[in-house]
Protein backbone atom coordinates (compact mmCIF):
# COMPACT_ATOMS: atom_id res chain seq x y z
CA UNK A 1 0.00 0.00 0.00
CA UNK A 2 1.24 3.41 -0.83
CA UNK A 3 1.56 5.51 2.15
CA UNK A 4 2.20 9.22 0.36
CA UNK A 5 0.43 11.05 -2.30
CA UNK A 6 2.13 9.93 -5.63
CA UNK A 7 1.05 13.82 -6.96
CA UNK A 8 2.48 16.55 -6.17
CA UNK A 9 -0.39 19.47 -5.51
CA UNK A 10 1.41 23.52 -5.46
CA UNK A 11 0.52 25.38 -2.72
CA UNK A 12 -1.63 27.84 -5.06
CA UNK A 13 -3.49 24.41 -6.53
CA UNK A 14 -4.54 23.61 -2.90
CA UNK A 15 -5.60 27.03 -1.75
CA UNK A 16 -7.84 26.97 -4.94
CA UNK A 17 -9.11 23.51 -4.35
CA UNK A 18 -10.37 24.30 -0.53
CA UNK A 19 -12.20 27.53 -2.06
CA UNK A 20 -13.44 25.21 -4.40
CA UNK A 21 -14.95 22.96 -1.85
CA UNK A 22 -16.19 26.01 0.35
CA UNK A 23 -17.81 27.90 -2.48
CA UNK A 24 -19.71 25.29 -4.01
CA UNK A 25 -20.47 23.75 -0.55
CA UNK A 26 -19.51 20.28 -0.82
CA UNK A 27 -20.76 17.93 1.35
CA UNK A 28 -19.12 16.21 4.44
CA UNK A 29 -17.43 12.92 3.43
CA UNK A 30 -16.53 13.71 0.00
CA UNK A 31 -12.77 13.59 -0.93
CA UNK A 32 -11.17 15.45 -3.89
CA UNK A 33 -10.85 12.98 -6.67
CA UNK A 34 -7.79 12.84 -8.91
CA UNK A 35 -7.76 10.47 -12.19
CA UNK A 36 -7.00 9.68 -15.17
CA UNK A 37 -9.76 9.30 -18.43
CA UNK A 38 -8.98 8.24 -21.92
CA UNK A 39 -6.23 5.72 -20.95
CA UNK A 40 -4.77 3.79 -23.56
CA UNK A 41 -2.95 0.78 -24.31
CA UNK A 42 0.33 2.80 -25.28
CA UNK A 43 -0.28 4.51 -21.64
CA UNK A 44 -1.33 8.25 -22.83
CA UNK A 45 -4.15 9.78 -20.78
CA UNK A 46 -5.71 13.00 -19.45
CA UNK A 47 -6.59 13.75 -15.89
CA UNK A 48 -9.56 14.55 -13.78
CA UNK A 49 -10.15 16.25 -10.70
CA UNK A 50 -13.72 16.36 -9.12
CA UNK A 51 -15.11 15.66 -5.59
CA UNK A 52 -16.42 12.00 -4.61
CA UNK A 53 -17.01 9.79 -2.07
CA UNK A 54 -14.78 6.38 -1.17
CA UNK A 55 -14.88 3.73 -2.75
CA UNK A 56 -14.15 0.02 -2.15
CA UNK A 57 -11.51 0.41 -5.31
CA UNK A 58 -10.31 3.73 -4.15
CA UNK A 59 -6.39 4.57 -2.01
CA UNK A 60 -7.03 7.57 0.28
CA UNK A 61 -4.61 10.11 0.94
CA UNK A 62 -5.23 13.19 3.39
CA UNK A 63 -3.52 16.47 2.90
CA UNK A 64 -4.43 19.26 5.45
CA UNK A 65 -8.19 17.91 6.20
CA UNK A 66 -8.94 16.75 2.92
CA UNK A 67 -9.16 13.31 1.46
CA UNK A 68 -7.74 12.71 -1.72
CA UNK A 69 -8.97 9.47 -3.75
CA UNK A 70 -7.27 7.65 -6.70
CA UNK A 71 -8.77 4.74 -8.02
CA UNK A 72 -5.66 1.81 -7.27
CA UNK A 73 -5.38 1.11 -11.09
CA UNK A 74 -4.88 4.40 -12.01
CA UNK A 75 -2.21 5.35 -9.31
CA UNK A 76 0.92 4.69 -11.62
CA UNK A 77 -0.70 6.86 -14.19
CA UNK A 78 -0.07 9.56 -11.58
CA UNK A 79 2.65 9.36 -10.00
CA UNK A 80 5.43 12.11 -10.26
CA UNK A 81 2.55 14.61 -11.75
CA UNK A 82 2.41 18.21 -10.40
CA UNK A 83 -1.28 19.39 -10.20
CA UNK A 84 -0.65 23.11 -10.18
CA UNK A 85 -3.28 26.17 -11.04
CA UNK A 86 -2.73 28.89 -13.31
CA UNK A 87 -4.02 32.44 -13.36
CA UNK A 88 -4.08 34.21 -16.96
CA UNK A 89 -5.83 37.33 -18.01
CA UNK A 90 -8.08 35.06 -20.62
CA UNK A 91 -8.47 31.98 -18.65
CA UNK A 92 -7.36 30.20 -15.14
CA UNK A 93 -7.39 26.69 -13.93
CA UNK A 94 -5.98 23.37 -12.83
CA UNK A 95 -3.24 21.97 -14.72
CA UNK A 96 -1.20 18.80 -14.51
CA UNK A 97 2.30 18.68 -15.61
CA UNK A 98 5.00 16.03 -15.94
Amino acid sequence: MIKELPIHITPKAFENIKRIMTNKQVPAGYGLRIGTKNTNSCGASSFMLGFDTKKSSDDSFEIEGIEVLINKKELLFLVDLTLDFEEGVEASGFKFEK
